[in-house]
Order: C-alpha cells, then structure tokens, then sequence
C-alpha cells in the first residue's frame, strides 16, 4: 500500500504561503459552524516516530479557537488506564456535540504498542481492527465527524530525523531506546501498519496518507483534507440542518427468551434465609478473589417497576467490602451525558480491574423507555442493539465478566405492589406518577422487552430471567446466578 506514495513530494515556501492562509482562516469558520451545528469532530494524527506529528497538529491547532477543542497526547497507559479495557481510556475522551478532539496518537498506536508489549496478547490484530471499527462506526453513526491521517516516511528519512534530533541539545530528551528500537523494527512493522489502515479505512472513517517528508508538503495536505471533508459534510445538510444520510440498520438474529414471573417451586422462610447466608459468605469470598485476580465483573439489573431489583442488589452486597464495588442507579441523562453518545456515561462507570460494577437501569433504557416514550429517534434505537451487543462482547473479550438479569412480574403482582407502596408510609417514596404512566403502556413495554431479550440475549452476554413474584427465590436465584458465573471465570 505505501509503495504507491510518493515521499519526494515538496511544496516551496512561496507556494504553501499563499496556500495556507485562506485555509487556516476557512477551519476557524468552520469550526464555529460545527459548534452552531452542535456536531462533534475527532481529528487522529498517526505516523512514524519522528514523522512531525507534533509539529502538524501545532500548525493545525493555530486558527482553531483554543476553548473548542481538546488535545490528548496518547503515550504509555496511567495506572487507572492501565486497569481499563484500551477502548475506556478513548471513550471517555470523545468529544461533546459542538467540540473537536484532536488524538496526537490514538487507539491505533496503542493496540499495536499493547500487542508488541504483551499486554494485550490475547488478542489478534484482525479482533483489535474489528472491535475498533465498531468503536468508530457507533461514534459516526451518532453524528460525529472522523478524520484519521498516518504521516509517512522512509525509514532512512525515520533514521535521519531522529540522528539530527539525539545531536541537538535542544532536542536530544525527545529521543529514547524506544524510538531506536521501533526504527529498527521498521521493516517488519510496516506490513501490520498497512494491515491495520487498510482494515479500517471507511467512508465513515476515513484515512489519510500524508507524505511527511517535507513540511510544507503535509500540512498542507492535512488542512486541505479537513477543509474539504467538513465543506463536505455541512454540505450534506438538509434545510433543517440534519445529515439525512443513515447507515443500513441491521439488527441481530433475534434469540427468542422465555420469561415467566413465577417459579416452580417455593421455598419457606427458614430455607430461605440458610441459603441466603450460605450465599452472600459464598459471594464475599468471590469477591476477593476478583479483586486478587484482577479481574472486573459487571452486573445489570434491568425488569419491571417493582420487580425488586433494589431488594436484589441489596442482598448482593451486604457482606463484600465496600471499597471493592460501585452501585450506579440509572436514571435520566444529564445534559453533559446527552451531549455525548448514548453509550459514553456507561463507559466512564466501567470498573477497573478486581472491582465490580452494579448497575440499576442500564444501557438498555435505550431499546426500553427511550423507544417507548419516544426519546431517540426510531433509527436510534433500532441500531442501538447491534451497538450493545459490540460493546458487551469487546467488554468481555477484554477480560471482563459480565451478568445480566431481568426481572420479571406480573402485572397482577406489579398492581399489588404498587398499592403496597402507597399505603406503606415508609415506601411512599418508591412510587410515582411516572410508574402509574409506564403501568399504562404495559403491552408497548413487554413489545421492548420481548425484542431486548431476543435480540442481545448472544453466547458472550446471555440474559437471565428471574421469576421475581416471588422475591424469596428471586434473591436467591440473582446470588446463585453471581457465584455459579463468578466461579467459571475462575476456572
């Protein structure tokens, strides 16, 4: 692939001049219309060591207004990274609708350093190329603008740089063993870099060759490719200022899931309560070993209103050290959160390595009471099971564990309830106007359910059902469901 640059491309001083100033004063007006727009931008600079990342990025930056963009320098992953999936330190970092975040390196680098390093061995290239196409397709689909650039050059133009660079006092601490070491290693990682380009060049994401040997050269290249791609883009809009064009949605194979809300068998109180410590003692010593071993388990808990799902989580936690875990209660976003994709306040609440995440309400409020109340758009939750399922697979192919429950009542039983609550001055609280509304529209929401099951119930994330009229077995039954998954990750 790279055969086909031609790396003695120059541009004279006088030439790039009388380019570049009408470029740079056309990005500063078109950043002001993404902002008006509200649509993010990720701009991704890429290249060899020593290809003038830095110094493209510095000429790019120059006519931006500096309060709407952000610029991450990705280098060697923090303690905290380091704890996460790759993708969460990326995701946490997308932009908000409006803003513009420029990668001086990004998940590329990273991937292919984690691999070389053995950190991240596990996977292949083609897993870590598919899952970052997921990750970049999910954020494009949203709205986002991506602009990816790999700046090129020669490996003897690489080892002239860098020798001019170890000499100048200047500029010698730029230079490392690792530099040193990933240009003797050039040859052989060029083949995966090509891999890695062409796997993940995309009308959605596209890639930009920049041949980097003179500086006058790329960035001009790199600018002009900005310019004409958001011109492009604002051009695409309708009257009403939306991009009207959809990717074609394709939702999973459905995978039917039966629910019923009452169990086969009962179980008295005195048996109840010997299992139950017999469980939660289980679950604390699960605990440590997750925290021992490093590795991070989510727990969704998703079912009707009433169903018990705070009754639930409240059993699971009662005996395991306190520091060790997080319970997210999922309510409505908040506006910085609808700013982003519907996905990122999930991200940032991930656990790292050896803790455990609850969530109450999850990223299924998306294909639930966003589809029935009418809060995204129908394409939106349409495609957002196929964005689900990626995510729960690239989750768990990390290392991470991952449980799902759904909580199932009838509606005899949720009514009962319900009337419970009110008259119990002690859990007036739980119960509002709004569950009396979602009572209403029983029927639409068992239409959702019965589509969220079948459609993100895969063999990387099953759905477990719990027959929940009976809380007793309820308990018992999410408890038993931790341990018996907790202890196959063991294994």
């Amino acid at each position: 692939m790279f055969e086909r640059y031609d790396l003695n491309k120059t541009t004279d001083d006088k030439t790039y001049e009388k380019s570049i100033a009408p470029l740079q004063l056309q990005l500063g007006v078109l950043q002001r219309s993404l902002r008006d727009l509200r649509v993010p931008l990720l701009i991704i600079v890429e290249g060899w060591n020593a290809s003038g990342i830095t110094m493209v990025i510095n000429e790019l930056i120059q006519f931006l207004d500096p309060r709407g963009f952000s610029l991450y320098s990705v280098g060697s992953p923090t303690d905290e990274e380091q704890a996460r999936p790759l993708l969460w330190r990326f995701w946490v970092k997308t932009p908000a609708k409006g803003r513009i975040a420029i990668f001086a390196r990004s998940w590329y680098s990273r991937s292919l350093a984690e691999q070389i390093s053995g950190i991240d061995s596990k996977r292949s290239i083609k897993d870590a190329i598919a899952t970052i196409n997921n990750f970049e397709r999910q954020l494009t689909d949203d709205g986002a603008i991506m602009l990816k650039f790999f700046l090129h050059i020669s490996k003897e133009e690489q080892k002239k740089r860098l020798n001019e660079r170890e000499n100048d006092p200047l500029t010698s601490w730029m230079i490392t063993k690792g530099d040193w070491d990933f240009h003797n290693q050039y040859d052989s990682y060029l083949p995966i870099i090509e891999q890695c380009i062409e796997g993940t060049d995309h009308p959605y994401a596209p890639w930009t060759v920049v041949e980097a040997t003179d500086k006058n050269h790329s960035t001009l290249k790199v600018y002009s490719t900005v310019i004409k791609a958001l011109e492009k883009w604002i051009s695409s809009l309708d009257s009403n200022g939306k991009n009207q064009k959809k990717n074609n949605i394709v939702k999973p194979k459905r995978n039917d899931v039966k629910r019923k809300s009452s169990p086969q068998v009962s179980i008295t109180k005195t048996e109840y309560e010997k299992k139950l410590l017999e469980y939660q003692d289980r679950i604390r010593s699960i605990h440590y070993i997750l925290f021992k071993r490093k590795i991070p388990l989510v727990i969704v808990y998703e079912g009707w209103d009433a169903a018990g799902k705070g009754g639930n989580i409240i059993r699971l936690v009662r005996h395991i050290n306190p520091r060790g875990y997080d319970v997210v209660p999922v309510g409505r976003p908040d506006t910085t959160e609808l700013d982003h994709h519907y996905l990122w306040r999930f991200y940032t609440r991930f656990p790292k390595t050896g803790h455990v995440t609850i969530f109450d309400r999850s990223w299924y409020g998306r294909v639930l009471v966003e589809r029935v109340e009418g809060l995204c758009e129908e394409y939106e939750w349409k495609r957002a099971y196929t964005e689900i399922n990626e995510m729960e697979e690239a989750y768990v192919g990390s290392g991470g564990g991952l449980v799902k429950f759904w909580l199932e009542i009838s509606k005899d039983e949720q009514l009962r309830r319900f009337e419970h609550r009110q008259a119990d001055p002690l859990k007036q609280w739980k119960i509002n106007d709004e569950d009396w509304r979602n009572r209403e529209k029983w029927d639409q929401y068992e239409s959702a359910v019965d589509e969220m099951l079948a459609r993100t119930s895969t063999p990387t994330a099953p759905w477990t059902v719990v027959e929940s009229d009976d809380k007793w077995f309820a308990r018992l039954k999410t408890l038993k469901t931790v341990i018996d998954y907790s202890e196959g990750l063991f294994k």
